[in-house]
């Protein structure tokens, strides 16, 4: 994909170019520069059923049907595990969790984090924890379909000797075990997400030593009928494998399921797209070759519901609100890159161009059929970033 991020940055610079040399058009009539109806709510009609999965999305598509979605939250087009993160700073997922609670299996609020391993005594802080939603996805639940809550438990900044030290220390990892099941217990947890392995691995510190470390944490919040679910890096074809097939097959055995994170490929540095098709596909082969290992259902590849636009100036991640505006200044097609299988659009200004890349009904479709075919789940990152109508195709 190096190719991608060649062609950008010279469109970038050409637009850059263009834009100094020429003189401002006096640009939209005025009928184009009324803002467009973007309605929200459910409808009858599903977007399968309204046509919109399409390779050659339009404009005024995207902006009036994307805050719509089929009425019937409970049907589902896929049977696999479906994880959603959602973050405080996107507090709009909490709604989104609610409002679709049928078409996800489990949540992750990330809203737990151990900041170092030097404290005398493991206590986990749970002043983001929303009691109150939390009551309100138990309501929701049924007999039929329970939603399991797993927060994210980030180990963060945590020097070498400090897991050295939790290593070798088994009265300190009971305690911290026993604060765990204590706040699951309190909180009604079903489990925990946790995101230590990159962490712990670029500390230098041997990767035996994590493993050993998740083998005995993951076993004993298992003995209590807590879920695990490990966060793990996707694999990059200029580096050697940060978690590899080899990492995978010790743990598989004792972790519930792996959030695959099989996004940000590009990046403000290396501009392109988010999440290519075949290199999601390999992520997967990687860690289990055999199409008939059973073991592909404990992966749950990850979907990005956010999107990047790229600038001269560097740019950044957006969201689905900031995409619709960028779709409302943007006048021509979106693009569709056969390579990655991911939408994209320029947007000329007076004083440059950025390229967006952002997921659509279409290339999300190629990723829900890639997860079917390849007989995993899917892990969403994350649910307030999104737009309404994604969900109809879970």
């Amino acid at each position: 994909m190096k190719y991608w991020s060649l062609i950008v940055i010279v469109l970038l610079m050409v637009g850059l170019t263009l834009s100094t040399l020429s003189p401002p058009k006096d640009k939209q009539r005025k009928d184009k520069g009324k803002k467009k109806d973007n309605q929200k709510g459910p409808v009858d009609q599903s977007v399968f059923d309204r046509g919109l999965v399409v390779k050659d999305p339009k404009n005024i598509d995207i902006l009036r049907e994307s805050g719509l979605y089929h009425q019937d939250t409970n049907h589902r087009n896929f049977d696999g595990e479906v994880l959603g993160y959602i973050t405080p700073w996107n507090s709009g997922g909490l709604e989104v969790a609610k409002t679709f609670h049928g078409k996800l299996t489990s949540v992750s609020p990330t809203w737990l984090t151990l900041p170092n391993g030097s404290i005398k005594e493991f206590k986990i802080a749970t002043h983001d924890v929303q009691e109150k939603w939390l009551k309100d996805i138990r309501t929701a639940n049924d007999a039929i379909h329970q939603l399991k809550v797993l927060p994210r438990l980030l180990f963060e900044n945590w020097k070498p000797k400090e897991i050295i030290n939790l290593h070798k220390n088994e009265a300190r990892r009971a305690q911290l075990v026993q604060a765990l099941i204590e706040t699951a217990k309190k909180h009604k947890f079903h489990g925990y997400v946790l995101e230590i392995w990159i962490g712990f691995y670029y500390s230098g510190v041997d990767t035996r030593i994590i493993i050993d470390l998740i083998k005995s944490l993951s076993e004993e919040l298992k003995k209590n009928n807590l879920q695990v679910v490990l966060v793990i890096p996707p694999s990059r074809s200029s580096e050697t494998d940060v978690f590899s097939q080899t990492h995978f097959d010790l743990l598989s055995p004792i972790v519930d399921y792996f959030s695959l994170m099989t996004y940000d490929y590009s990046s403000v540095q290396r501009p392109g797209p988010n999440s290519p098709l075949d290199w999601a596909r390999k992520c997967i082969e990687k860690l289990v070759p055999n199409d008939d290992d059973p073991r592909r259902q404990q992966i749950l590849m990850g979907l990005n519901f956010y999107g990047y636009n790229y600038s001269l100036e560097g740019g950044g991640a957006i969201l689905g609100s900031q995409y619709l505006e960028l779709v409302e200044s943007h006048k021509g097609k979106i693009k569709w890159d056969d390579g990655s299988k991911e939408h994209y659009f320029e947007v000329k200004t007076k004083v440059g161009s950025s390229f967006v890349f952002y997921p659509t009904l279409f290339s999300l479709q190629q990723r829900i059929q890639l997860a079917k075919d390849m007989g995993t789940g899917i892990s969403i990152w994350e649910l307030g970033q999104g737009l309404n109508y994604f969900y109809d195709l879970l």
